[in-house]
Formats: structure tokens, C-alpha cells, sequence
């Protein structure tokens, strides 16, 4: 290993770097594939007997279960007032007892996603970031809490050895979240409810522990087992997995109680200090931790970073379309969001159904049917979304108008539709799509949905990255660090296609990578509030979101089916929709005697791989029922719950 590649002040301790450079073939495979889809078993496609060039074998998808035709109805919840909709059911039951208490959205945000980045926190945290979305008396705003590069990281710090951008210190981007809740609480708190009494619940919860989920235990299984015996230095300081914690002896099992004290302490800090403040404090015990605990394993955090961290606050973007002769808007976030390629998406599908209504449709491919028709719109939406994300980043607010004005205007699409960029008798290889550089691909993160009883809302996705984020646990706070730099793109290569990485999304002090994530709030013509969606799953989210409103808005699908349906992805590059379970998804779409896929692949050119489950979303809308709002979590992929009064 060549540690002069490295700037001379950039690692003050070199033993991940000791051990990347011991790793042999075998065991870098397997740090490799430790942050590849989950739990996954070979099994033939039921479409077995088509050309490869059509369908890919690939696996199937044990860990977060598999999407429903036919939901049990018990998982759809309603409330009068108001609802909360998580991954974690006693989050979004901790959620209810706020609003409870006079609470607004906002308020309920703060309990709910310091709740999950408790529990879930292989997947969020403080030690994390996040993207905001809050409604509140028609001002609604976005607050990008994305983590920031530290000030000594630079382009090309990775160059000679990726992996560690998502092991050890090296991977750690300064923290947002917590400064994001706080600007939240400011901003759109209700007043009556102090920030103490926001942080009580979560602190008594790390202090009794709850019960270990299959899920989560299914995940800290795979960390010990992969990671931990490559990288011992990194498992030193993680003692709230064991039941002997001095020992590192008998790993929790499902059903054991897990209880991070360490964690509680922090936040009780936090919430008799009143604010984030002490978070970020460069003289303050946690910063200091944390920046020690980093270093120590090949970090360059500095403890003035945490000062210099800031969100970004604006108005969220507003978009106005028509889909199904309802005129709604959307709210998304701004940033290093992909709120604008999901608006994309949407500008591109529904200029088609408008143009060209399947309905007025006469000619079709052989065994082409309107519902087959539909699936192929929706992918080639999804490939536009895909491609629009390549040219974002974080950009200065000038270009980023620009990009605003274009890809939300109608001139965009229509010139898409009006010169061949559209066909409903087959698809087109990626270059068809304009994409301008390589796709990131992010990873992890929990989304959750939240609106109280006066109409305001709040969307949040968070995350630490990749499963434990870097891994790098500080015992002494409780916070485990992101791996976020390993969002950022690397220089000087190219993928399979011949791309070059986003030039908007190179490494640079004090800058925020590319994200997936896209919590939204969508209102209808008199203003009120018709769905609050986001989902957790990387790269695929997005088009997960898109797809969730199509069902909803277009389809008129309920908010239940919407969720446990399976869903497809495609992000234009491998040339293959991606698919949750084949044999449900054909159930899922009237057809003729030939496979859906068959169909699909031989008329239309489409290529598919069966995946597992791809994204988990929870939402809320507004109920048709006597109640006020339906609340569904993602149950069939992620045990989620809502809960609602």
C-alpha cells in the first residue's frame, strides 16, 4: 500500500489502511459484497427459458420479505386527526403521543426519527444526515441536513483504495441531522412542546431497551460475521450488541433486549443544552468524541468541521401537473436531493398520458396489452428520471434554476415526445436517454410520513449510508458515523458503459454528495393535503416514489395496495428493469397467454432481473373513509406500522 498517495495530514492513525493492505483477493470480495443487496440466494427466473440477452439470472431476496397482491387490511390504519408512518412501530406510536400532547408535525418529527436512528440504527442516526419536507400553514419549506465533506477531504482521496470510503474513519462526512431537526423545531415547532420533551421519550427507550428484531438482527449477524473478522480494529468499540458487553462475548439474538445507554446519555445532553448547539460545539464533549474516535480509525474529522457544518433552508420545490383530470402539486426537497428528477419523471409521464391516452390507443405490439402498455410507459419514465439525476450535484443556486426551469417545464417534454424520444412499439438503449455522466448509487436509509390535526405535514428520509454506516461506533456518545463520502463520485474512471462520473459530484471540502432520497407532499387543487410519501432504498427510490403515485393518482389504486404491490426499478444503466418477485408481479398485471416479461422482451425489447424487495415506503393520505387520514407502512417489506388518533 501506498500511503504517500495520501496528503501528509490527512490520517493521524494508519491501521485501516494497515489492514485494507493486507487484504488478500478473497477477503476484499467479501467486504466487497457485504454492501450488496441482502440475504441473497441463487434462484432460476421463472423465465428461464428466455434468451439471457432478455432476462437476467440473478437472486432472490430473503431479508425484508416480498410484496402482496392481496394485503391484509389490518396493515391499512386510520385516524380522525392525525397519523405517523414508520419503519418502527413504536416510533410512530412514540410519533402519536406527541401530537397528542399539542405537538405539531414538526414537533413529532424530532421524537420519530431520533426514535428510529435509535433502533434502526443500522440504518440512520444522528451520526447521519437528512432530507426534510415540512408543510406548516401553506409555508412549506425543504431543509437539505445532507452530511458535509470534511475541510482536508479532496477528489481524489480515494483514488487507490475505494473500499475505504465506506470502512473506517476515512468514510466519515460531517454530520447533518440533528442540526436539520433543530432548524426544523425552529423553524416549524408548535411552541408548546420544548425540545427536552421532544428527546425524553427516545432517551427513556434507549435507557429500557426494546425487542431485537429478525430484520435488524439479520443485519448485525452479517456485520459480525463478514466484516468484523477482516476488520477486528473495527468492532473494539461495540459493546451494546453483546449481552456480555466487556467481553464481546453471546451476540444478541432476536427477541433480546437492546439497550444503548451511551446513546441516552448523549441525548440527554442534547436535550438540557436545548438545542443542537452542543452537537456541533468544536469545544463540546460530543464533537470531540467523535472527531477522536474517527481518527483513531483513519478519519480526517476535525472538531472545527463540526463548527462549520450549516444546512441549507429554502422553500421547497413546487411543481403543478395534471394526472387523471386531477390537478395536484407537488412539494419536494431541494439540494443534492433527487426531488428534481422525480419531478422530471412525473413532467415526462404525464405530457405522454396526456398527448397519447392509452385509452385512444389502436395499434399495439402482438400480445401487447394496454396494462402491459402501462408498464413500459412507467419504465420509460423511470429511465428519464435516471438520466435527469446525472446532472445534479451540489450546485451553485444559479445553475440550478436552470435546471429547475427546464426539467419541470411542459417545452422539455413535449420536445421529448414530438422528436422520436418516445415509442409505444419498443424501448432504446441508454445513450437514447441523454444521460451526462455516471449514476451514483447511495444506499440505506429510513423514510417515515407524519400529519397532525391542524393540516401541517412533515416527509423525512435519513440515513448513515451503507448497513452501520462506516461502522466506526463511538462508545462513549452512542453514535455510530456515516460512510457518506462514499456518495461522492470518483474521478478518472469509467463504468461498463463508458461514462465518466459526475463532475457535480467530485469530492470537495465542505460539500454535500449526490442523494436518492425524495420525501414529498402532494396537495391537491383546494389546497389540501392528498399524500405524504417517501421511500428508503437508495437508488431506487425515486423511481419507487414515482411508482407509488401513478398507483395512487393514476390508477386509483388504495394507499395500501399502493405499498405492498411489487414494484420495478429502472435507472437506465444495466439495461434491465428490475423486479421484487416475478411470479407476484405477473399476478399483478392483466395479460394474455404469454408471460407478461415473455411479452415484454420480445416485443418491446425490455430486459429484467428479479431483485427482491427494492424499496420500503410509507405513506399517508387523505381517507375517503369517515376518517381523516390512512396511514400504511411498509409491513411486507419492513415489518413498518402506522399509528394515528
Amino acid at each position: 500500500m501506498d500511503y504517500s498517495k495520501l496528503e501528509e495530514d490527512s490520517v493521524d492513525d494508519y491501521s485501516i489502511l494497515d489492514m485494507y493492505s493486507k487484504l488478500d483477493g478473497e477477503m476484499y470480495s467479501k467486504l466487497d459484497d457485504f454492501h450488496r443487496d441482502e440475504y441473497a440466494i441463487p434462484k432460476p427466473p421463472p423465465t428461464q427459458h428466455l434468451p439471457n440477452r432478455f432476462v437476467r439470472k440473478t437472486m432472490v431476496i430473503l431479508g425484508y420479505g416480498r410484496p402482496s397482491l392481496a394485503p391484509d387490511k389490518n396493515h391499512s390504519r386510520y385516524g380522525a386527526n392525525a397519523m405517523v408512518s414508520s419503519d418502527v412501530p413504536i416510533c410512530s406510536s412514540m410519533g402519536k403521543e406527541i401530537l397528542i400532547k399539542g405537538g405539531n408535525a414538526a414537533d413529532a418529527a424530532i421524537t420519530v426519527a431520533l426514535c428510529i436512528g435509535s433502533v434502526n440504527l443500522h440504518l440512520s442516526g444522528i451520526g447521519g444526515g437528512a432530507y426534510i419536507v415540512s408543510l406548516q400553514q401553506n409555508d412549506t419549506i425543504s431543509i437539505d441536513a445532507r452530511e458535509m465533506a470534511p475541510s482536508k477531504a479532496y477528489k481524489n482521496m480515494f483514488d487507490h483504495y475505494p473500499l475505504l470510503a465506506q470502512f473506517g474513519g476515512l468514510a466519515n462526512a460531517i454530520p447533518g441531522e440533528l442540526k436539520g431537526l433543530n432548524d426544523l423545531y425552529n423553524l416549524h415547532g408548535s411552541g408548546i412542546l420544548s425540545w427536552k420533551q421532544l428527546l425524553d421519550p427516545v432517551i427513556e427507550l434507549n435507557m429500557k431497551g426494546w425487542e431485537a428484531s429478525e430484520i435488524w438482527i439479520r443485519s448485525l449477524n452479517k456485520m459480525t460475521s463478514l466484516v468484523f473478522p477482516i476488520a477486528s480494529v473495527l468492532e473494539e468499540n461495540w459493546d451494546f450488541i453483546y449481552n456480555d458487553p466487556i467481553k464481546h462475548r453471546d451476540l444478541v439474538e432476536t427477541g433480546d433486549i437492546i439497550k444503548r445507554p451511551n446513546l441516552a446519555s448523549t441525548l440527554r445532553l442534547i436535550a438540557e443544552n436545548g438545542s443542537s448547539d452542543i452537537f456541533y460545539d468544536p469545544n463540546g464533549p460530543i464533537a470531540k468524541s467523535l472527531v477522536e474516535t474517527s481518527q483513531k480509525l483513519g478519519g480526517i474529522l476535525t472538531k472545527d468541521d463540526f463548527a462549520a457544518y450549516k444546512t441549507n433552508i429554502t422553500s421547497a420545490i413546487k411543481y403543478n401537473f395534471e394526472l387523471s383530470n386531477q390537478n395536484l402539486t407537488i412539494y419536494t426537497s431541494l439540494g443534492t436531493s433527487s426531488g428534481l428528477s422525480l419531478i422530471s419523471g412525473i413532467n415526462y409521464y404525464s405530457n405522454l398520458q396526456k398527448k397519447f391516452p392509452i385509452d385512444q390507443i389502436k395499434s399495439l405490439p402482438k400480445k401487447v396489452t394496454k396494462e402491459i402498455l402501462e408498464v413500459h410507459r412507467i419504465i420509460e419514465s423511470m429511465k428519464w428520471i435516471s438520466s435527469t439525476r446525472t446532472y445534479l450535484g451540489d450546485l451553485n443556486s444559479t445553475y440550478f434554476n436552470k435546471l429547475v426551469e427546464k426539467f419541470s417545464g411542459e417545452e422539455w417534454s413535449t420536445n421529448l415526445l414530438e422528436n422520436n424520444k418516445y415509442s409505444d412499439f419498443q424501448t432504446f438503449p441508454w445513450k437514447h436517454y441523454e444521460p451526462e455522466f455516471e449514476l451514483n448509487k447511495p444506499h440505506g436509509t429510513s423514510h417515515f410520513s407524519i400529519v397532525d390535526s391542524e393540516g401541517g405535514a412533515v416527509s423525512m428520509t435519513t440515513t448513515v449510508n451503507l448497513l452501520f454506516g462506516s461502522m466506526v461506533y463511538d462508545n462513549n456518545t452512542g453514535i455510530i458515523l456515516n460512510d457518506e463520502m462514499d456518495d461522492f463520485s470518483l474521478p478518472f474512471t469509467r463504468n461498463a458503459f463508458n461514462l465518466t462520473p459526475s463532475i457535480h459530484n467530485y469530492i470537495h471540502p465542505y460539500k454535500r454528495p449526490l442523494s436518492s432520497m425524495t420525501p414529498l407532499i402532494i396537495k391537491d387543487s383546494q389546497n389540501q393535503i392528498k399524500l405524504i410519501i417517501g421511500a428508503a432504498g437508495g437508488s431506487r427510490i425515486s423511481t419507487a416514489v414515482f411508482q407509488g403515485i401513478v398507483r395512487f393518482f393514476y390508477n386509483n389504486e388504495s394507499l395500501l395496495n399502493t405499498i405492498s404491490y411489487p414494484r420495478l426499478h429502472h435507472q437506465l444503466i444495466p439495461e434491465y428493469a428490475m423486479v421484487e418477485d416475478f411470479d407476484i408481479f405477473e399476478d399483478s398485471i392483466p395479460h394474455q397467454n404469454a408471460s407478461v416479461i415473455d411479452t415484454m422482451t420480445k416485443a418491446l425489447g425490455h430486459g429484467f432481473a428479479q431483485l427482491g424487495a427494492l424499496t420500503v415506503m410509507n405513506a399517508i393520505s387523505k381517507s375517503n373513509e369517515s376518517f381523516g387520514w390512512n396511514g400504511v407502512s411498509d409491513y411486507w417489506r419492513k415489518r413498518g406500522a402506522a399509528d394515528g388518533y
